[in-house]
């Protein structure tokens, strides 16, 4: 069997009661050369036995996936790292995509010559209502994700497609073990890598993901990263940001001191010190210091 153009990707986690809308949304996609790849990451729900059914349709081609319990930051990596495709979406299993979602980002994708310069295209995500998430982009131009948040103000949960041999070069070089047990871990510790190397991201004002807000879902990563648990996860967030875009935040005070004092509480939360804090990070070593009491002080105000 040929590779298809685009393999969705999906990570999920005791999601039998979410993941038939997800696949209902695929069988209706205008755009048929793709596959699925289900990652199961230790579910116990019987999804596993609803999978079967999915393939048993033969509508879609699907390889499932069962591994123990690793937590998503882990669980998509490693379906990301089994995709052959030209192209790859990562589709959470309780959210849903428009019928003509892979061909705007197929056709939009196909439009860049200089692929190896870019990592995809990102579009944006609707509520159930049909309204963008966030904002809309003031332009539509290719660029980096800090660019998007920072000069453009962009807020908002956006999606879209990746270019797989980008992707690919930089994964190889990321070492994703050390994060195994360490619960939530924010995607954004492994974007920011080549966002802030220069790599490029074509931005588009066309919603490509329908995002399902279940607030009622207590396995729902959107409801628990927040808590103690996750604090790691949280910490090495920030940690990341500073690291990768230490050279574009001098023209950024404000954001920089943000992401500092973010940075420093959460890593009191997981009993750093001041000099464990500090060798942390590759620059702002003075700032750091300077501005840890002002830490010390929010975070007892915030009773975190």
């Amino acid at each position: 069997m040929n590779s298809p153009k685009i393999t969705v990707v999906t990570p999920t986690y005791n999601r039998a009661h979410t993941i038939t809308r997800t696949y209902e949304s695929l069988k209706q996609q205008s755009f048929k050369d793709f596959k699925w790849i289900i990652m199961d990451d230790g579910s116990t729900d019987g999804t596993k036995e609803l999978v079967e059914l999915f393939k048993n349709e033969n509508i879609i081609d699907i390889d499932y996936f069962w591994n123990e319990n690793q937590h998503k930051f882990i669980t998509v990596f490693e379906g990301i790292k089994k995709v052959t495709s030209p192209y790859f979406m990562i589709l959470d299993s309780d959210d849903t995509y428009p019928k003509n979602s892979m061909e705007i980002l197929v056709e939009e994708s196909d439009k860049i010559q200089n692929q190896e310069d870019y990592i995809g295209i990102i579009g944006h995500s609707a509520d159930e209502n049909g309204q963008i998430v966030g904002d809309k982009f003031p332009i539509e131009f290719d660029g980096s994700i800090f660019d998007m948040r920072y000069k453009y103000k962009v807020r908002g949960d956006k999606n879209g497609i990746f270019f797989t041999k980008t992707y690919h070069r930089y994964l190889d070089k990321f070492d994703y073990e050390k994060y195994k047990g360490k619960g939530y871990i924010p995607q954004t510790v492994f974007f920011n890598i080549y966002d802030s190397e220069g790599i490029k991201t074509r931005f588009i004002n066309k919603i490509v993901r329908n995002y399902h807000f279940d607030e009622d879902d207590q396995q729902s990563v959107s409801n628990t990263r927040w808590t103690g648990k996750n604090t790691y996860g949280l910490m090495e967030g920030y940690r990341s940001f500073l690291n990768c875009y230490h050279k574009q935040l001098k023209n950024y005070p404000s954001t920089l001191i943000r992401n500092l004092v973010g940075y420093q509480t959460y890593s009191l939360i997981n009993n750093k010190n001041l000099s464990e804090i500090n060798n942390g990070i590759t620059n702002f070593k003075v700032l750091s210091t300077l501005i840890f009491p002002l830490t010390l002080i929010y975070k007892k105000r915030k009773n975190v």
